[in-house]
This record gives structure tokens, C-alpha cells and sequence, in this order.
């Protein structure tokens, strides 16, 4: 129980019943671990096994990027944010060192035809289509990577 009370982000030696942290009552439970408890009873001990409070979606945030870029971020904003791209991080917002994908499982790194070092329109699906320009960088092992960003 104290491993359950710690995954939860309690202390360990804090008092748990095992059905109402099933059922959410100390953290909500977490449906983008790959396995999670079920809220129907009888709770039992082995529903906690491989549970992570902490995993994410694999299927990251939607957004839309523009296939033309600007080496001067000033033009950006005009372009047509069209190619379905996904991206990692902690919200569908981008932030800088979030990287871009292809593919909804955030296994193939996005390789934009004009290049890396030049701005390019995103526009935040998940978030509202909220439009942003991004300023894109390859790392080290071909990733995609987002290092600064500004509202359109």
C-alpha cells in the first residue's frame, strides 16, 4: 500500500483504503498508463501492477505546419499552416526543446522540405488552432526540434 500511496504522490505511510484510491479520491487515475485500476469493486491489489501516475499520452498533441519557411521570423504569421504534424511535451502549446513528428506514436521525426534554422507557422489543433510561428532546429539524433516559438 505504501508503494500505491507513493505512485499517487502521498506520502508513503499516509492512511489508503485500496477502493477509494481505485476510485480517485486521492489522485485521479491516470487512463494514459498502459495499465490502470478499474473504479469497479472488489479493488484488488494486482490492478496497481505496471500502473504509472505520471505516463502520457503516446499519441502527443495535434497541430498543422506550413510547408514554406522564413529565414526572418517577421513573414512567418502569413503563411497556410497545412501538414498534420505531431509534437511532444507537457501541453498542445509548443514550447522550446518540444519535438515534432510525422506520426501520431511520436516514432518518426519530422524532416520539414525547406529545412532546419528557418520559421514556419503552427498552429495548435488541440489547443484551439491557436497560430504560432516556430523556429526549428535538428538535434543530435535527427530530431525535430522546436527551440523558440511566438504567437502569430
Amino acid at each position: 500500500m505504501s508503494e500505491i500511496n507513493t505512485e499517487l504522490g502521498r506520502s508513503s505511510t499516509a492512511t489508503i483504503s485500496l477502493d477509494n484510491a481505485e476510485n480517485g479520491t486521492y489522485a485521479t487515475i491516470n487512463t494514459a498508463s498502459a495499465s490502470y485500476p478499474s473504479a469497479s469493486n472488489p479493488a484488488s491489489m494486482s490492478e496497481w501492477y505496471g500502473y504509472d501516475h505520471s505516463a502520457s499520452s503516446s499519441s502527443g498533441y495535434e497541430g498543422t505546419l506550413s510547408r514554406d519557411a522564413y529565414t526572418e521570423s517577421g513573414e512567418a504569421c502569413s503563411l497556410s499552416a497545412v501538414d498534420t504534424v505531431y509534437k511532444d511535451g507537457s501541453s498542445s502549446s509548443p514550447a522550446s526543446a518540444d519535438q515534432l513528428y510525422s506520426d501520431s506514436s511520436l516514432s518518426t521525426n519530422l524532416s520539414p522540405n525547406p529545412g532546419f534554422g528557418k520559421w514556419y507557422k503552427y498552429i495548435d489543433v488541440d489547443g484551439g488552432n491557436v497560430e504560432y510561428i516556430v523556429y526549428l532546429l535538428e538535434g543530435g539524433s535527427g530530431e525535430c526540434v522546436i527551440e523558440t516559438y511566438e504567437p502569430c
